[in-house]
């Protein structure tokens, strides 16, 4: 029996939308999407601006739509860095509970962070240990497997939108990435020998621009390799083209054009901290652990 879901993540600065459908215990992606809200700009002070939430709800209610047009038995709704944090997230709860009769799960670091793993434990089950993390907007999630099994894990509070937030200058982001990571002790409970896994919108679209691509072709993102030289070599760049210029490199999503060198410039700090050279790059988001997990969401 064939079942249709949906599951529409809410980030701190990016929404994705993903249809898939489940056939003989396994899914076959129908359709997805990634748009931009910056849900979490400008919240210094713990407050979603209105023009955000506004965004968000308009990105949402399309995603609703489009789950609708597939036949979509199930619509989940998960939020995490901007929604855990925002006093005023209830207005987009309420909203999506009012009209659509739909609950916006807020998921915990812990529950990010598993479904993060969930998703590409069996995607680079030929390494044995790997370090994974997802840069978000609002959190960085490190996730480090043993022998094939999740052995320890831990979210940051540094991210893309984060860092736009609070930093103008690029060497205060990066010391700041830098003193964050220092504390977090990750390399300490890491194998001495392990790959590295990169999962989000910074990774993703640093492969895509270095392979050329003018639309999103997953097959030609997920477990490409980024190097380091790679990654030097587009902070460079970043910061010599406008947004305009950066917009026409990522025609497949324009509006990150203003954190590609915050992330970026993350990124860098975590190559530097675990001392490596290359990463695999994952295009598979926590959309698809919660997609493994679904009976768990009503």
């Amino acid at each position: 029996m064939k079942t249709i879901c949906s599951v529409i993540d809410v980030g701190t600065n990016s929404i994705l939308l993903l249809i898939a459908e489940k056939a003989d215990n396994s899914w076959k992606v129908l359709h997805r999407d990634a748009q931009t809200s910056s849900l979490g700009k400008g919240m210094k002070d713990g407050f979603l601006t209105k023009e955000g939430i506004a965004l968000a709800q308009e990105i949402i209610e399309n995603y609703i739509t489009i789950s609708k047009s597939y036949h979509a038995e199930k619509i989940i709704i998960t939020g995490t860095s901007a929604s855990r944090e925002a006093k005023n997230i209830s207005q987009l709860s309420n909203w999506l509970s009012d009209k659509y009769n739909l609950k916006y799960h807020i998921l915990s670091e812990e529950q990010e962070i598993y479904y993060i793993y969930l998703a590409n434990k069996h995607e680079f089950n030929e390494h044995e240990n790997l370090i994974i993390f997802d840069i978000g907007g609002g959190s960085t999630e490190f996730v480090i497997v043993k022998n094939g099994d999740l052995d320890f894990s831990i979210s940051l509070k540094m991210g893309v939108r984060r860092l736009n937030n609070f930093f103008d200058n690029d060497e205060e982001k990066y010391a700041f990435c830098q003193n964050i990571l220092a504390q977090s002790e990750i390399i300490k409970h890491a194998q001495t020998s392990f790959e590295c896994v990169g999962v989000g919108g910074t990774v993703t679209n640093l492969i895509a621009v270095k392979n050329g691509l003018k639309e999103w072709i997953s097959e030609k993102v997920h477990k490409q390799v980024l190097t380091l030289d790679d990654v030097l070599h587009f902070k460079d760049l970043w910061k010599k083209l406008s947004y305009e210029k950066i917009e026409k490199l990522i025609p497949f999503d324009p509006h990150r054009s203003d954190v590609l060198l915050s992330g970026t410039i993350l990124l860098e700090s975590i190559f530097s901290y675990l001392g490596i050279d290359k990463i695999f790059v994952s295009d598979f988001g926590l959309q698809f652990g919660i997609l493994q997990d679904i009976e768990k969401f009503n």
